[in-house]
């Protein structure tokens, strides 16, 4: 099972759930872009051929994006050897407000705090099997952050815990360690708020203690760190909802 397929798994779940009706809305306008064309047309076959997601355009990534066809545009998807080339690209797209998924074939600490910094919504690891892109796509669209799991590492350093951090995490209470794990299954606020039983405005005020107990700097970072004390299981698929998101 490759590390994105559990999203597009969720997604499907969800539609079912709803009745169709996900299914039913508009599709979302992708634009891909990658500057070797095998790759180009791979990711457009593969995205093309999903239900909810409509390819407006393929382009070459080398070209200045003033030339791309942005019109109408919601989330682009850009591969590349490596992250941080994509920095400048990823910035204007997000200041047009396009969500941006990023696929490379070589990742560090650095590319990856830099595609962040920049703005990219989705980081994943691009490898020959593509059929859970879709699913990240789609998560992306409905204003989640997607991280393939081999990227967390590089997120939260793995090598242990240290002290200052395990103390932080005992310091929460037990609704904020349960609201932190609920969106660390990709849940939304709304959802989170659903299954712990209080509003979406309770969640979000024990979201904002926990980040302060825990120093951390979004509800990725603090997740994970919980995730890292606790033993907490990963889904194999990584998405956190935004704080913007409802």
């Amino acid at each position: 099972m490759t590390v994105v397929q559990d999203a597009t798994r969720q997604f499907r779940s969800r539609s079912k759930a709803d009745g169709g009706e996900t299914r039913a809305r508009m599709r979302t306008r992708v634009l891909v872009a990658d500057h070797d064309p095998l790759w180009r047309h791979l990711l457009y076959d593969v995205l093309n051929g999903d239900s909810q997601l409509d390819v407006v355009a393929e382009v070459d990534s080398r070209r200045p994006l003033a030339d791309w066809p942005l019109q109408r545009v919601e989330v682009a998807v850009l591969g590349a050897s490596h992250g941080e080339p994509m920095v400048g690209a990823i910035r204007q797209l997000t200041a047009r407000r396009i969500r941006v998924v990023l696929l490379c074939l070589d990742w560090s600490r650095r590319s990856l705090d830099a595609a962040v910094a920049a703005g990219a919504a989705g980081c994943l690891v691009k490898e020959t099997d593509l059929s859970g892109v879709a699913g990240s796509v789609q998560a992306v669209a409905g204003r989640n952050r997607v991280f393939s799991a081999a990227l967390l590492n590089f997120y939260v350093d793995p090598a242990g815990v240290n002290r200052p951090s395990q103390d932080a995490v005992q310091k929460l209470t037990a609704r904020e360690r349960e609201v932190l794990c609920r969106l660390g299954e990709g849940l939304t606020t709304a959802e989170a708020a659903e299954l712990c039983g209080v509003s979406s405005a309770t969640v979000k005020s024990h979201v904002s203690h926990a980040l302060a107990k825990l120093g951390a700097r979004n509800r990725l970072e603090a997740v994970l760190m919980v995730r890292d004390t606790l033993g907490a299981p990963v889904p194999g698929a990584y998405w956190a909802p935004d704080a913007a998101a409802g």
